[in-house]
Parts: structure tokens; sequence; C-alpha cells
């Protein structure tokens, strides 16, 4: 460090890598608990012989730098402070006569962690913003896990029957996708010698045990639940950006997953091919991409591919989330990255935390080779004129969070159909009036939009007067419903005339545009009314 970067660091103040400590004649117990904290989390600078005076930090001087440096330095080293070796680095700063150290603690490896004082365990410290927290049970169980040589997904579970463990549909995805990319495999080998020969299934004696990644991957709802407790993943459409409050209205539609990976993923395609504001055309049966390649669909199934794999399915108390914001996708994953935060986008071999699971889907070319993802999803959404993914990776919350920014899905027009209809602004919906309009929970939350559309323009592939679009809304009044339905719904490039010159026209009709046209593609044969 110069000294330039310490006036700089003064200017600051403290944050997650920063602590100040008077030290003005001894060491501070509380500069233990900093080390703790920096070494659990993603390191920092303790410096010494700096003063707090209200908002702002001024340099006070350590009165006796040799023994305050000795003193700090000889109790890291003994055994009964700190459970783990400290990698520390010193230096000393003369500023006006005034001395200050510097130690610089760098962040221990996952194997050793946590790190904690005076051999109890539960004096373990966090770094959170610009100070030193305790570590709850939750948070110490979740470096300890992290902190294993055996992954949590390589091992066994044995708590269904053999017969009861797997979903025999999610096998056989995975399998036709295998042997359409893995030449020289025996499609017609069993599923168990398959799924033993990739380690899959393990050997006990006479029987087979699966592991914890082959229920993950492939295993039956009663597996799935006896493993984890909680959902595999939820989905979230909202109705508002991501910088913005939240509204009474926390989302116009919602998935949550509470079956296996593959199974996840197939309801999470199938659900973003609704949302997407192009409609697929050709999906290519292995990656489910088209094979147009859709702007951006490379990027959210690596984003959203990679959350499935690499989270912590040992955590209990949390769950992944993806949230479709109006200006972006966010992924929230419970789990943070192993290794340096600097080397996210360099390529190269990282550590993960489900090795058999990522490989599962590596051999199926469902996510990039190891150490390539992050770089390709920067660089394709560059490509496309967006601003870059934005990454946090949270040592103290053990979480990552990704967040895609540009992304407009049909969540925008799902939100502008229903300001149109129901004079829905933020959260606020109208309530059933005398003209019978149905309020929004007497709407199918999974297809809110097409449902609302298809009640309002029922076949709309042709053109429709205004007294049958008065009858599909159950409206009578003719003056309210052309000002709070069908003007906002022609505001809105939902519906247009066919005389525009012409609004009064008895001649008049309306139907749908591109975009309306679009919502109502999005359904399924199954779902007409």
């Amino acid at each position: 460090m110069k000294k330039s970067e310490l006036c700089k660091l003064l200017e600051v103040g403290e944050w997650k890598d920063v602590e100040f400590k008077e030290a003005r004649s001894a060491v501070p117990k509380s500069a233990f608990e900093t080390v703790s904290a920096f070494d659990n989390t993603h390191g920092g600078h303790l410096i010494l012989g700096v003063s707090q005076r209200g908002e702002s930090f001024e340099i006070t001087g350590v009165e006796h730098p040799d023994k305050v440096q000795n003193d700090f330095l000889s109790v890291l080293h003994a055994d009964a402070k700190i459970n783990h070796d400290v990698a520390v680095t010193e230096e000393r700063f003369d500023s006006d006569g005034k001395i200050v150290l510097v130690f610089h603690i760098a962040e221990n490896h996952r194997t050793r962690k946590p790190v904690y004082m005076d051999g109890d365990i539960r004096r373990t410290f966090l770094r959170k913003g610009g100070g030193d927290y305790k570590a709850q049970m939750q948070d110490i169980e979740r470096m300890l896990r992290d902190a294993t040589a055996d992954r949590w997904d390589s091992q066994p579970f044995d708590r269904v029957l053999f017969k009861e463990a797997f979903h025999s549909g999610s096998i056989r995805w995975y399998r036709n996708r295998f042997h359409q990319i893995n030449a020289g495999f025996d499609p017609e080998q069993p599923d168990r010698d398959f799924l033993y020969h990739w380690g899959y299934l393990l050997r006990d004696g006479r029987r087979y045990v699966p592991t914890r990644a082959a229920i993950m991957l492939f295993g039956s709802p009663l597996a799935v639940h006896q493993l984890i407790p909680r959902p595999t993943l939820d989905v979230q459409f909202l109705g508002y950006a991501s910088g913005e409050p939240m509204p009474e209205t926390r989302w116009l539609d919602r998935m949550v997953c509470e079956e296996n990976i593959v199974q996840t993923w197939e309801q999470l395609v199938a659900k973003y091919r609704f949302f997407m504001p192009k409609p697929f055309r050709d999906i290519d049966p292995v990656t489910l991409g088209r094979r147009d390649d859709p702007p951006g669909f490379r990027v959210f199934r690596e984003a959203a591919v990679n959350l499935l794999i690499h989270q912590d399915y040992g955590d209990h108390s949390r769950k992944a989330v993806i949230k479709f914001f109006r200006d972006g996708i966010q992924f929230w994953n419970p789990g943070d990255v192993f290794g340096d935060d600097s080397r996210l986008f360099e390529p190269g071999e990282k550590e993960v935390r489900n090795p058999q699971i990522a490989m599962a889907m590596r051999r199926i070319s469902m996510c990039e080779q190891a150490g390539t993802g992050m770089r390709m999803m920067r660089d394709e959404w560059r490509k496309l004129g967006h601003s870059s993914p934005v990454c946090r990776n949270d040592r103290a919350w053990k979480a990552f969070e990704l967040f895609v920014p540009g992304l407009d899905t049909e969540a925008d027009m799902a939100s502008d159909l229903l300001k149109a209809m129901f004079g829905v602004v933020g959260a606020t919906e109208i309530q059933p009036g005398t003209d019978s309009v149905p309020s929004l929970s007497q709407v199918c939350p999974k297809s809110i939009a097409l449902a609302l559309a298809r009640r309002i323009l029922h076949e709309a592939d042709g053109t429709a007067d205004i007294a049958t679009l008065m009858m599909r809304a159950e409206h009578t009044n003719r003056t309210r419903f052309r000002k709070t339905i069908l003007l906002p719904l022609i505001e809105a490039s939902l519906l247009e005339p066919t005389i525009p010159d012409k609004p009064t026209s008895s001649k008049q009709r309306y139907r749908l545009t591109t975009k309306g046209r679009l919502i109502l593609e999005r359904e399924a044969p199954s779902n007409e009314e």
C-alpha cells in the first residue's frame, strides 16, 4: 500500500475491506474479531493508529509501534487464540511523525473456515458492510459444509428404496440428450448401469445407493422431498423495475418448483418461452434453444443452469430465486462462488460446490465449459447492446447474485395490459363494480395477461365491433367501456381500429395488434376458453 492509498482510505472510511483502530498504546481486543471477520469473508486491511472523530477519520499514531506490532503478530500465531493460521502482511507509515501500522489480512481458503477465537466456534465473526458481526449457527454450518473435502452432492442417499428413488421421465430426457451428443455409448444400456458408470450410483454390498447428485438430477418427487425440505427454484415475474419499491401486488406470475433439476429446467424453459417477446419457432432438442439463436437465450440459459447446479442444496433455510423485473433479470443463489472474486471472468478450471451435478449438465452441453460461463455471458450481452451483467459474490451471507440488465420480457406486456384493462396503477386494482369487471383475484395467475386478453378479445384473429367487445367484457355502459377499457387498450398498442381516420364510424371494428396477438399466442391450445 502506498501512502496516497492510505489517505484515500481515510477519506472513504470503514467498509467491508477496511477497519481502523486507535491502538495508541496496545492492541485492542476487537482487532482480533476483525481478523476473524476478514478471514471468513473477503479479506481486508486492519489499520492501527487512526481515530474516528464524528464521521471522519484522522491519524493519531501508535505510541509504541514495535511493541504493538509484535504483540499483535505473536497473538495471531498463538495456538490458543486463532484456530487457523492467518496470512498477514504488515506495513509501517510515518505521517508527520505519527506511526501508522497497516496489516493486510488475506481471506482463508474454504477448507480453513470458519476462523474463530479462543477455541470457541461460537466466536466466529463475519464482515458485513463496515462492521464485524458474530456469526449465527446457520452461518457457521454453511462454512463447515463448504469446508469438507467430500462435496455435498457426492454423498450417498438411502432414505428411500431404490425402486422409489428415480423419476423415469427425467432419466429418459437426460439420456436422449446425452446419446445425441456423446457418440460411442450404448443407448440400450440399462438405466442402472448407466448411472453406475457415471458415478451416480454407489455399490453397497449387493445393493446400489444413489448419490445426492442423482436425486437432485433425476429423483422422484418423494426422494427430492426427503432430501431437501424446500423448493429447488422460485421464479417470479414482476411488473416493476428492480429499483422501484415493491407494490402490494408483488408479482404478475409465479412458479415454485419442488421437483428435480431436470423437471425444474423443463418448467423454467416453458415459462421463459411464454414470457419472451418473440415466439420460439424451431427448438433444438438438445439445448432447448432456438436454432436461430434468439437474442439473450444463451445468456439466460447459462445463468439459469448455473443457478441450478451451483447452489447450496444443504442450506434448507433459503432457496434459489429468479426475478423477472421490467429492467432485467435477477438470479439469486444460496451459496457463494468458491475461489478469488477477481478471477470470476478469467478462463480456467475453478472449484465448484456440486461437481457431480455440474459435470452432468456439461456432458449434455447445457452450460459452458468450466471457467468460461461468466465471460461468455458478459461478452454476449454486450454484443446485444446491453450493459454488462453485474454479479455480487457475498462471502458474509454465503450468497451469489447476478443481474442481467435490459432484457424486455412479456411481463412488460402483461403489466401494460393489466393497467390498460383494469386501471391497475402500480399495485392498486379497481374493485368489481356495477359493470361486473372482475378483480385480478378472479383471473388465473399462471397466465394472467392471456386470460384477460381472451376475456375481452375472444378469438381475436379477426375483428370485432364495440358491441361484441362490450359483451365479452360484460359491460353495459358504452361510454364507460370506451373510456376505461377500449381507449387504454388502443393507447397500449394492444388493439387498433380498422378505420383509424373515422373513430366513430358505424362500420368501425377493432383487431389485435402484433403486440396483442403475441400475448395470445403464448397460451397453449389446452387453455382455450
